[in-house]
């Protein structure tokens, strides 16, 4: 299976993913694709923390469906 670069750089509700970066950097430049479409505020929010633990996902999208 194949995801499409738009998927990935729209699927974290109209942000990328945090994984873009990894999944797409021997492709194509991501981050000068990023930085036309996104604000540097807007890239700080998905790229600057720590991602969250499969743990916390997997609570946050039990809890989202209820």
């Amino acid at each position: 299976m194949l995801t499409e670069l738009s998927y990935c750089i729209t699927m974290n509700e109209g942000m990328p993913c945090r994984n873009a970066l990894g999944c797409w950097k021997e492709r194509i430049d991501i981050v000068a694709l990023l930085q036309e479409r996104f604000s540097d505020e807007d890239l700080k929010k998905v790229f600057g923390s720590l991602p969250k633990s499969k743990i916390d996902r997997i609570i946050e999208s039990i809890t989202k469906d209820h």
